[in-house]
């Protein structure tokens, strides 16, 4: 067993209370942002047949699953073949989308009343 083995944890601070505040409000708005999406995923009568049927009502509806498929795919291939610093940075951005998510759906429950 290594003696020195914590002493490379001798130059770690702890998070200051700007940081804790900015973490909070990071996982509040994820958590809104899953919680708006599962509202409308399973909170309405509309189940994948419905889903289905919205698919195919329209050319534009199939594209737009298309591109939101190639997208996601894209993506996936991006993050899989980077570099770990640049994978770091890239990671983020669901991250930051789902914030965004978030922050829609309590604008939403805000103006509306409901999510």
């Amino acid at each position: 067993m290594d003696p020195n083995r914590y002493s490379k944890n001798r130059t770690i601070r702890p998070d200051g209370p700007w940081q804790i505040v900015k973490a909070l409000l990071t996982l509040g708005l994820m958590v809104c942002g899953f919680i708006g999406i599962a509202v409308h995923v399973f909170g309405s009568d509309h189940g994948p047949t419905d889903w289905l049927q919205w698919v195919t009502a329209s050319p534009l509806n199939a594209a737009l699953l298309a591109i939101g498929l190639i997208a996601a795919f894209a993506f996936h291939r991006y993050i899989t073949h980077i570099s770990t610093q640049q994978r770091r940075s890239a990671s983020d951005l669901p991250v930051y989308a789902m914030m965004l998510l978030g922050a829609y759906f309590i604008y939403q429950l805000i103006t509306t009343g409901h999510w």
